[in-house]
């Protein structure tokens, strides 16, 4: 299957699921492609997608994405199996609802002009290779050019978790021969193609449990040791209640409340990415405890300062 084929495929697969989403009672063929018919997504103009190969799509939506579509003999009609877990499952959600507005974009010239997004890069043409080697246990042969690096190397992976953080995909393999795992990012592949070679995944090894106590997509074990980290949030512009509602972390916890500021802590490793986090903030956040974490913070404020010139 061609690069073009697979991406009008994944585009496909996700129409069906979000159209079938705003469909709770469920849609007949023929429904469904009257709607095809004048979808934005129908690049082509096609009059219908052939059954056969609908049926392909509901097979590589169930593959891929684990949603099932359930056909009712008597109404003739397609349902989602569980829509539910689509909204509680972050990465189908993620690529659902992003779908969506993506959909409602190229359909309406006049919200056009009225609604800004974030693009992902073009990690995104190979999600559904990735997705496939992660299905059928394949390794995968990537050609990757690290930022920094002239030019591209090649590697042989064996693709374990898919991860987005920061509007960029990225994948935790195990290169074979090599101990651990590693993090490519999508977005800097050049090239991928499904190896016959086929891997196996260890049943201890759990996504969640992988990343547990990270934050972002850094995963390091040997030159940090996980913290509990206590910051200090002033309440400037109402930044406690905007934590409140949207954590840094699942590990969040408020230890103390007051009126101009709170105390919380944060259990993690304290890699770049969270410290980046952090200093987002600016003066709105302050790191309390372990001393040594705050003074790597006070470090970098001071560098910053001499770049600004004191």
């Amino acid at each position: 299957m061609s690069r073009g084929s697979k991406e009008v495929q994944l585009r496909k697969c996700l129409w069906i699921v979000k159209t079938l989403m705003t469909h709770r009672k469920g849609m007949n063929y023929d429904e469904m492609m009257e709607e095809w018919r004048d979808s934005p997504y129908n690049d082509f103009d096609e009059m219908v997608i052939p059954k056969k190969t609908f049926g392909t799509y509901l097979q590589a939506i169930e593959r891929y994405f684990q949603v099932s579509v359930r056909y009712d003999t008597h109404s003739r009609k397609y349902f989602l199996v569980d829509p539910e877990e689509i909204y509680n499952d972050e990465f189908k959600n993620r690529l659902v609802s992003g779908f969506a507005v993506d959909g409602i974009l190229r359909g309406s010239e006049r919200l056009r002009d009225r609604i800004m997004t974030e693009s992902i890069p073009s990690g995104e043409k190979f999600l559904l290779d990735v997705l496939e080697a992660m299905h059928q246990k394949r390794c995968l042969n990537v050609i990757y050019q690290k930022f920094g690096d002239k030019e591209a190397q090649s590697y042989q992976l064996e693709p374990y978790f898919l991860k987005l953080f920061n509007r960029r995909w990225y994948v935790v393999a195990k290169v074979p021969e090599k101990e651990g795992l590693r993090i490519y990012s999508l977005d800097r592949m050049k090239d991928v193609e499904l190896d016959e070679r086929k891997y196996t995944v260890p049943d201890d090894i759990d996504v969640k449990a992988y990343f547990i106590d990270c934050f972002g997509i850094e995963h390091n074990t040997t030159d940090y040791d996980v913290e509990d980290i206590k910051i200090k949030v002033y309440n400037n512009h109402n930044k406690c209640q905007y934590l409140r509602a949207l954590p840094l972390h699942h590990s969040q916890k408020e230890l103390e409340r007051h009126d101009d500021y709170s105390i919380f802590q944060i259990t993690v490793y304290p890699t770049y990415d969270f410290m980046q986090e952090i200093l987002s903030h600016g003066d709105e956040i302050e790191v309390i405890e372990p001393l040594w974490v705050r003074d790597e913070f006070r470090k970098k404020i001071k560098a910053m300062l001499q770049r600004y010139g004191e």
